[in-house]
């Protein structure tokens, strides 16, 4: 579900770096400072597993694509500004060498993809987590992923609604080609990652909860 570069004009583009700037300062002093060294590995391996399942993407009508994310899993057993941080290097590394996303776009992808859908995923695990501990996990990746994408397909029909000479596809055609494989295929393959990998974590890590 990136957004590549080209699609956004520096009207969304800009605001979005101004936001999403301080939040990767705040981020990554709180929780990649000296204390948390014990927890590198295995968000390390965490992060790696999330750029592998990005980088099988699928386009679909709109400009973005549809795939994997990982990021709930991450939000799920580090919490969501660690996600955050981990997500959005994942999305600079794949547009500096992959081309998948952008540099303009970074901050809008990183706010989309690794804010907005591991915030929601952490809310759900949060919630749901004590009373449905097998069940929570795969919500949280479901509904994370949908959350990630309503957020793009949003960007791209405000871009529209802004200039439909540089975004010529209107809302409903972004929303519909981006929501319906999401929805229906994608994000039941999500929760299940998320599910699965939960439960092989928690038994590596003693880990039951976010």
């Amino acid at each position: 579900m990136h957004i590549p570069d080209g699609f956004l004009a520096p009207t969304i583009t800009l605001p979005a770096y101004a936001v999403a700037a301080p939040l990767w300062i705040r981020a990554a002093r709180r929780h990649f400072g000296p204390g948390q060294v014990e927890a590198l590995p295995a968000v390390g391996a965490l992060t790696a597993v999330a750029f592998v399942l990005q980088t099988l993407m699928i386009p679909v009508p709109g400009g973005t694509s549809t795939h994997l994310v990982g990021a709930s899993l991450l939000a799920a057993v580090r919490g969501p500004w660690v996600a955050f941080v981990c997500e959005s290097l994942v999305l600079l590394i794949q547009a500096l060498f992959f081309g998948a996303g952008g540099i303009t776009v970074l901050g809008v992808n990183a706010l989309a993809i690794g804010l907005l859908g591991p915030l929601a995923a952490w809310m759900v695990m949060k919630l749901l987590a004590g009373r449905f501990p097998k069940l929570a996990p795969f919500l949280a990746g479901y509904l994370g992923l949908q959350v990630s994408t309503i957020a793009v397909a949003a960007v791209l029909g405000l871009q529209h609604a802004l200039d439909p000479i540089q975004l010529p596809t209107p809302f409903s055609v972004v929303a519909t080609t981006m929501l319906v494989p999401s929805l229906l295929v994608t994000g039941f393959v999500e929760g299940l990652y998320t599910m699965f990998a939960f439960r092989i974590f928690a038994r590596l890590h003693g880990k039951t909860s976010p």
